[in-house]
């Protein structure tokens, strides 16, 4: 192959990963503003400018593959800051990630909508999100127990009700927060974590 080949290969490659972000990030404000249900690769084209079989061409399973693929940037953000962390680094972590997400308010509204859609067995993303929270929980318990291990928290710590408390007053934090309330969803997540330990977050 001939080096002016080898560039068009990489020029191409080029135009096609910039179309696919775009074309996600258009998935994504669709989804935000329309939740899954409501939604449709006729729009998301619109918004980006191409047709059906355009966005189709990038993204094979349709509003099920494009649903996946916002679902999966978010997580991928998320895994990369508790990457390689244990114990009361972790717990930390998570208040990082809360950070991260002040600026992305649709994203979070997005995830929102989306999870509560898929409570519905029949839901597309109902497994993803099932699965998930269970890995998350299995995460910030194993945390927990490590943060006990350490010495940054009580030797007979529940790390599981330590856990399930702590991220059921994070998520309540998001959804006051998206509906107007004026509250410190970093802080209030800190605070609460902080009881169950005997190190300083």
């Amino acid at each position: 192959m001939s080096g002016s080949q080898v560039e068009y290969r990489r020029g191409e490659y080029r135009k096609s990963a910039a179309r696919r972000e775009q074309i996600l990030e258009a998935a994504f404000a669709v989804f935000s503003e329309l939740g899954y249900t409501a939604s449709s690769v006729s729009e998301i084209s619109r918004r980006v400018g191409m047709t059906q079989t355009g966005v189709l061409h990038h993204f094979k399973g349709g509003k099920t593959a494009l649903l996946q693929a916002v679902l999966d940037r978010r997580d991928e953000e998320a895994q990369r800051i508790i990457s390689d962390k244990r114990g009361i680094e972790f717990l930390r972590s998570l208040a990082r990630i809360t950070e991260t997400q002040l600026d992305k308010r649709g994203m979070i509204q997005a995830y929102r909508m989306l999870s509560t859609e898929a409570i519905n067995p029949d839901h597309p993303a109902h497994e993803h999100f099932r699965e998930r929270q269970q890995m998350v929980v299995r995460g910030v318990e194993k945390a927990f127990r490590e943060a006990a291990e350490d010495g940054d928290a009580p030797a007979d710590l529940d790390a599981r009700a330590a856990a399930l408390s702590s991220l059921a007053m994070t998520e309540g934090l998001e959804v006051m927060w998206l509906n107007g309330f004026d509250v410190d969803m970093v802080a209030g997540s800190r605070r609460h974590i902080q009881q169950f330990l005997t190190t300083e977050l």
